[in-house]
């Protein structure tokens, strides 16, 4: 029961960060957008804690159940030799019998005790007689020793017998633990990797809907450059015709003045037309589309295989290296992590490593193609001491 109800809370708090995912994000721009990314990625360093725990615990259920399998087995060794001894023990309580039966048979058809009584009665003296005595009752002693000896060797084979039964009851009492605790473990890892599904196809879609309105303010920029460069171009066609026009008007003021000077007599006047507006040909650049393509969301790990790699190791303490992995995964918080080839081993998979646990696959390397996989382990001298072995790990539900 107490297993049980700690797996209850583990699960609801599985089921609270899958609700954390399941609403959608809508947002009219980059800000809002950036914000709510910030929001997200809160929840999502939360999500990374309790995948965390998640593993650490799967990794003790396993432990417990191995543990299980070698108490099974170690009882079921010690049924097979009580078994042995059982058997033994029929066979003595057997020949038992037989003398018993033997030596009962011999007493009554016999005339031996009244031996015995004319042996006392026939004694020379007193102590003769307790000499003959004491013979007779050692010899009596002999039947008595044996008729004590059957009886203590069946009351040894009952407790023999029961032994067995406590045995058996244990052996199937631990086998339906074993049950139980198998059914816990695959409970906690379908839920991690709902969670993990839920995580990636999250922050895929939060990062096409980025990428979406980027290009949209990139339009929108765009749009709003043209039109300041088309209105900067009609301002200063405008200020060029106004000019244009005012410099006619004078060069009129001025001949009409010339004109008058020299011509006393009245003439008519010359009205000189204004030239007509400059037009000025803006020409507008073509919009050039910046359209980022958005991400593609992985698709869920094949599970239930077996695959045959070549396994190294690595610590995020080697000088060089960074804490976080090539899916943004912290291995300060998350160590239990492998690199691999997504080609062969898709990134976000469980993949069980024999002898060392349960793995996250979340990162990859440029020497990691093909059935590679590469193990962090925190302790630096740890990852230098595991070398390279070939390993079949196993790509879980």
């Amino acid at each position: 029961m107490v297993i049980e109800r700690k797996l209850g809370k583990v699960l609801v708090a599985a089921l609270a960060a899958q609700f954390l995912f399941a609403a959608p994000i809508k947002a009219s721009t980059l800000n809002e957008i950036q914000e709510q990314e910030q929001s997200k990625q809160a929840e999502i360093s939360a999500v990374e804690e309790l995948i965390h725990d998640r593993l650490n615990s799967v990794n003790e259920k396993k432990a417990e159940i191995d543990d299980l399998n070698e108490q099974v087995s170690q009882v079921e060794d010690q049924k097979a030799k009580t078994l042995v001894e059982i058997e033994d023990k029929k066979a003595v309580i057997v020949a038992r019998k037989a003398q018993l039966e033997e030596r009962l048979v011999a007493l009554q058809t016999s005339s031996s005790m009244n031996n015995r009584v004319l042996m006392l009665m026939e004694a020379e003296s007193f102590s003769d007689f307790i000499n003959l005595f004491l013979i007779i009752s050692q010899l009596q002693g002999v039947d008595n020793d044996r008729i004590e000896l059957a009886i203590k060797e069946e009351q040894e084979l009952v407790a023999l017998e029961t032994r067995l039964y406590e045995e058996i009851a244990a052996i199937e009492e631990t086998t339906s633990q074993l049950n139980a605790e198998s059914e816990i473990l695959a409970h906690e890892l379908g839920s991690l990797q709902d969670i993990l599904n839920d995580n990636q196809v999250e922050l895929n879609r939060l990062a096409a809907e980025r990428a979406t309105e980027e290009e949209r303010l990139v339009k929108v920029a765009q749009a709003e450059k043209e039109a300041a460069e088309k209105a900067e171009a009609e301002k200063v066609a405008a200020a060029e015709a106004k000019k244009a026009e005012k410099q006619a008007e004078e060069t009129a003021k001025k001949e009409a003045a010339a004109v008058k000077k020299t011509t006393p007599a009245p003439t008519e006047s010359v009205v000189t037309a204004p030239p007509a507006e400059e037009k000025i040909e803006v020409v507008e650049k073509p919009v050039v589309e910046d359209v980022s393509a958005p991400a593609v969301p992985t698709e869920p790990a094949q599970s239930g295989r077996q695959v045959s790699v070549n396994a190294t190791a690595y610590s995020r303490n080697q000088p060089s290296l960074s804490n976080h992995t090539f899916l943004g995964i912290d291995l300060r918080d998350n160590p239990m992590v492998i690199a691999v080839d997504p080609s062969v081993i898709p990134l976000w998979s469980l993949v069980e490593v024999p002898g060392y646990g349960i793995y996250l696959a979340g990162d990859t390397g440029s020497a990691i193609v093909g059935n590679r996989i590469d193990i962090h382990m925190e302790n630096l001298n740890s990852a230098w001491a595991f070398g390279r072995r070939q390993l079949t790990v196993t790509v879980l539900n």
